[in-house]
């Protein structure tokens, strides 16, 4: 959960700067606009890695309550 934090803060800075410079040669409006689709995208993966993690503890507890029954 380390790397979604450092990607949240590196992330959409790098792509702002690399877009604004490289890419949109200098229109601010579309690289920042990049720059929060990147930030959505990693928003977007760690919603789908906390879900899944969460779905494995609980198929994990419910494995543990049939060997007690």
């Amino acid at each position: 959960m380390l790397g979604f934090t450092f990607a949240m803060i590196a992330g959409p800075i790098s792509t702002y700067y690399l877009t604004l410079n490289f890419v949109y040669k200098g229109n601010s409006s579309w690289a920042g606009a990049t720059a929060a689709m990147v930030a959505n995208l990693i928003l977007v993966a760690y919603v789908v890695v906390a879900m899944r993690e969460d779905q494995g503890d609980q198929v994990e507890a419910a494995k543990k309550e049939k060997k007690t029954m």
